[in-house]
């Protein structure tokens, strides 16, 4: 098993909770869901995002494998919602593809400063600590972060990323490890969902329509505390490998 495979079969075994065990007192993924409902009907009326057009129901044809009773299948669009859009009007922190590591899906600590009058077209996207950055072009390739750091400036990112803020009850960290799993790739990077032939993208509708499972927030936090428990021993492993491929 290669390095990747490992880490792949991690993800999946995560995604489909048998990394850790449910708990009954820890609530299901449906009061969840109903709980961030409330949260979107409250943001809504502040106007902090705008009313979507709803989404279809996810049809059982749509499951792509097994997940506990206490969990529930979701649309990504109904978890997480977009920060405004903005033309700079003065001086910013860029963030592109090239600002992220894709061998460990990290910010660089490069600066990329950009004066207002020398902004790309693409610099548009507001985000803020915590927001996942999910590169919609070749999406095969990881370009995807957390923002996990603070800028001189205020931070812009390309709008060759989907820039995601999870709702209250929805992990930042369990989201993005799903993104990065082997059963959201398959749904990324199937060419219904990624139309072009040298930079396939997927675009926003196709995007957020994908599904997600959702289970109870600590549980999420107790998948992503396992995860990061074992990212030791994979790093270990890799290093092995690479000596004995040497």
């Amino acid at each position: 098993m290669t390095p990747q495979e490992l880490k792949n079969s991690i993800l999946q075994l995560a995604i489909q909770g048998k990394l850790v065990e449910q708990r009954s007192e820890e609530g299901t993924g449906e009061e969840l869901y109903r709980q961030i409902l409330v949260e979107k009907k409250r943001l809504i009326k502040a106007g902090t995002i705008k009313q979507e057009k709803p989404l279809t129901e996810v049809t059982e044809e749509e499951k792509p494998l097994d997940i506990p009773e206490s969990w529930m299948w979701v649309r990504l669009r109904t978890i997480v919602y977009n920060r405004a859009q903005e033309i700079p009007t003065s001086t910013f922190s860029y963030i592109d593809i090239g600002s992220i590591n894709n061998k460990v899906q990290r910010l660089s600590l490069d600066e990329n400063i950009v004066e207002a009058q020398n902004a790309p077209s693409r610099a548009r996207r507001i985000v803020e600590l915590g927001d996942i950055l999910y590169s919609t072009v070749r999406p095969y390739l990881h370009n995807m972060c957390i923002i996990d750091r603070q800028f001189p400036y205020q931070p812009i990112a390309s709008t060759g990323f989907a820039a995601m803020t999870c709702h209250d009850g929805v992990f930042n960290k369990y989201l993005f490890y799903y993104l990065m799993s082997p059963e959201f790739d398959g749904y990324a990077n199937d060419t219904q969902n990624a139309k072009g032939v040298a930079y396939p993208a997927i675009n926003d509708d196709r995007l957020y329509r994908a599904i997600v499972p959702l289970p109870p927030l600590a549980e999420q936090k107790r998948i992503v505390a396992k995860i990061e428990e074992l990212q030791p021993y994979i790093d270990r492993y890799e290093q092995a490998w690479s000596k004995l491929e040497d």
